[in-house]
């Protein structure tokens, strides 16, 4: 059972997560008693990441991430997590990738290396094998931050392994499994978490390009604070200055996210409330390309700034 403090907290997300119209039905039934029976297991294989997005997961408060893989799901496997190790690990997997183990979903973090497959190993298999298997006995799968939904910085341009997103990988081997992509570098726990609970109190969210819907429908720019400075044309010179960050590489009209009403950090802060420009990561675009930075500098500005530091240079000798 949960407290009524905790119920309240749970509540206020959901509602401001959700965009909740309808709040009394869709959170009572969210909310219910859970039927351990029915809630989905959740098998989480990691492919070319950092890890980062399952340390973020970590950090969730309402719930808490014992409650997400213990109440409102059951975490069958994590590399991280699991204390199952090597062949039993492997037997683990197995079990729930043939269906002998009964119904999952296959959570996914990482990219996957299509044109390296020995890069990424489970046991004596590809992990491009698991994932081609588990698209015939899994419920569907959850892509989980921006390298297993779009390719992330692993399948930037020039890589070795031909990188790909788990979309993108079930689409060259002509597949079509459930698939509820939610990216990020790292992804919020607000975002995965509670889809989870969407998925198994409510059925599945609304989706936009792949994406739950009530978290990447609106242009993170249009949600800014500094919104109205960009409009009056009040753009910050430097790191720290009043205005908007879009002349410093601020990428926020070309990223779908609720950042700016969501927050980081258990609702303490996020990227351009720290004075630093948004660097996209929720983008597909998000280091696909050598000639996308993170931070986009005007060549113009960028020119001047060059100048300026030569004859600094100069004049100091």
């Amino acid at each position: 059972m949960i407290t009524r403090r905790e119920f309240l907290k749970l509540a206020a997300c959901l509602s401001t997560s959700f965009g909740l119209s309808n709040f009394p039905a869709v959170v009572g039934a969210a909310l219910k008693e859970v039927d351990y029976a029915t809630v989905p297991r959740l098998l989480y294989l990691q492919g070319q990441s950092c890890t980062g997005c399952s340390i973020s997961l970590l950090q969730a408060e309402a719930p808490n991430a014992v409650s997400m893989i213990t109440r409102y799901s059951k975490l069958c496997f994590h590399t991280d997590l699991s204390a199952a190790s090597g062949k039993q690990a492997l037997n683990l997997i197995e079990e729930y990738i043939s269906g002998r183990a009964g119904e999952y979903f296959l959570a996914v973090e990482g990219a996957i290396p299509w044109g390296m497959p020995e890069a990424c190993m489970l046991g004596d298999k590809p992990f491009a094998h698991y994932l081609t298997e588990a698209a015939k006995t899994m419920s569907g799968a959850v892509a989980i931050g921006t390298c297993a939904s779009h390719g992330g910085i692993p399948a930037a341009e020039g890589n070795l392994t031909d990188a790909v997103s788990l979309g993108e990988f079930y689409e060259r081997r002509k597949l079509s499994p459930l698939l509820i992509n939610i990216p990020g570098c790292p992804v919020h726990p607000d975002w995965v978490w509670k889809t989870i609970i969407h998925l198994v109190q409510v059925g599945l969210p609304e989706l936009t390009k792949g994406q739950p819907k009530p978290f990447f429908e609106t242009r993170l720019h249009e949600l800014c604070p500094r919104y109205h400075d960009f409009q009056e044309e009040i753009f910050a010179k430097n790191l720290g200055d009043r205005g908007c960050l879009f002349k410093l590489g601020c990428l926020g009209p070309d990223t779908y996210a609720d950042c700016p009403t969501r927050w980081w950090n258990g609702g303490q802060t996020w990227c351009i409330g720290a004075n630093a420009p948004c660097i996209g990561c929720a983008s597909p675009l998000f280091a696909s390309k050598k000639q996308f930075p993170f931070y986009r500098i005007f060549e113009k500005e960028a020119a001047a700034e060059s100048r300026k530091n030569e004859a600094r240079f100069i004049f100091t000798g």
